[in-house]
């Protein structure tokens, strides 16, 4: 069982990536832990208040809900859990335990960085994964047919 963690910043597309890594592990059963980061609180009373409020978790949207489970139903066979965690704060000591804490094999993520940030504090934790000694696998996403104007939806049914 392969443990893997994909940084998403909550978009239909950051969820492409999942394709490539059930392609790419053929077959075999994957644990996902798509991950978004937040900077850690500035002030005394964010920090205090940070586990009773979590004001990150607005940054869920319906669709990217409604997505998680089409992936989960679509990958059933392989996908044995899919779940998002929150990596709040930015630093190196930080992140090893997050991946530690969540038994992380490999990371993936796409060979083209288009990261987006979900909310203020959001960040883009490429830095973090460069630095961090993971094995680290670039999924090439193919690019989308402007043809027709489709939903961003639709993009989790082509491979």
């Amino acid at each position: 069982m392969k443990h893997v963690l994909i940084p998403t910043d909550f978009s239909i597309r950051s969820l492409r990536v999942v394709h490539g890594v059930v392609e790419r592990f053929g077959g075999e059963p994957l644990n996902i832990v798509l991950m978004h980061a937040v900077e850690m609180p500035g002030s005394i009373m964010d920090l205090m208040m940070l586990s009773r409020r979590s004001s990150h978790y607005d940054l869920i949207t319906a669709d990217y809900k409604d997505a998680c489970e089409i992936i989960k139903n679509k990958y059933a066979s392989v996908i044995h859990s899919l779940k998002t965690e929150f990596l709040v704060g930015n630093g190196k000591g930080l992140f090893r335990n997050f991946l530690l804490y969540h038994n992380i094999d490999v990371i993936a993520c796409a060979a083209k960085d288009e990261f987006r940030k979900a909310g203020a504090n959001s960040y883009n934790p490429a830095e973090l994964i460069r630095k961090s000694k993971y094995p680290v696998h670039h999924i090439q996403l193919t690019p989308r047919k402007e043809k027709y104007l489709v939903s961003a939806m639709s993009e989790l049914f082509e491979v």
